[in-house]
């Protein structure tokens, strides 16, 4: 029988390995490897790069499958949760975020009625809240009196529950009405925006306030 090269052989080797040659290839291979060393050495050095067992086959491709599987269910729970996020965000922002409403005189306006009591009609299509103070007593032109300060918020949706927490009335014709604080004791009525937090952490004052008011109501 004629020699067969050894580079024939190397050549053929992963086909052999992988038991994908004919009976006859095999055979030759087979023979070749029991006289040849260096086609041994090339034979275990492919087998250990290419051959993986039978038995073992399924098992990998299954690890596989099933870390694939994992890694696009923690990508959807991340990508529905991102989603809800932004979502959350956008809602807050359209119906919690407030901005405050320029004063006009055609929009606010204090009024005192038969009972002494002061109250604020708001004449714009809706609003958020209304914020108030308690009469407190500052100096003005060098006179003491009892100052309120109030103003409007609005957000880009409208928020009806808001109004019910803030307990003004729904009047005809697109009028909202709110009583004022312990009105009796009032003097005068600013509209300005304040922030309770600033004050009180003494990064703004009243008196500071009161200078950027708008006066709209006095006695």
């Amino acid at each position: 029988m004629k020699e067969i090269k050894c580079t024939i052989i190397q050549d053929v080797l992963p086909l052999y390995i992988d038991e994908v040659v004919s009976q006859d290839t095999k055979e030759m291979v087979e023979e070749h490897l029991q006289y040849c060393e260096e086609c041994q050495k090339e034979y275990e050095i492919m087998k250990q790069e290419l051959y993986i067992p039978a038995e073992n086959k399924a098992s990998i491709f299954k690890k596989i499958n099933r870390k694939w599987r994992k890694k696009k269910v923690k990508i959807s729970i991340i990508s529905v949760l991102l989603t809800a996020i932004i979502l959350l965000g956008a809602f807050s922002y359209v119906v919690y975020y407030e901005t405050v409403i320029p004063y006009s005189e055609n929009l606010v306006k204090i009024e005192k009625q038969n009972d002494n009591q002061l109250v604020s009609r708001y004449y714009g299509e809706s609003y958020a809240a209304v914020h108030e103070t308690h009469p407190m007593r500052l100096e003005i032109d060098g006179e003491e009196k009892n100052v309120s300060f109030i103003f409007y918020t609005q957000t880009i949706a409208e928020s009806p529950s808001r109004n019910l927490i803030n307990n003004e009335k729904h009047l005809k014709g697109q009028e909202y009405i709110s009583t004022l604080p312990e009105s009796e004791k009032i003097d005068a009525v600013y509209y300005v925006d304040y922030d309770v937090e600033k004050i009180t952490a003494g990064k703004d004052s009243w008196d500071s306030i009161l200078e950027r008011a708008v006066l709209i109501w006095e006695k």
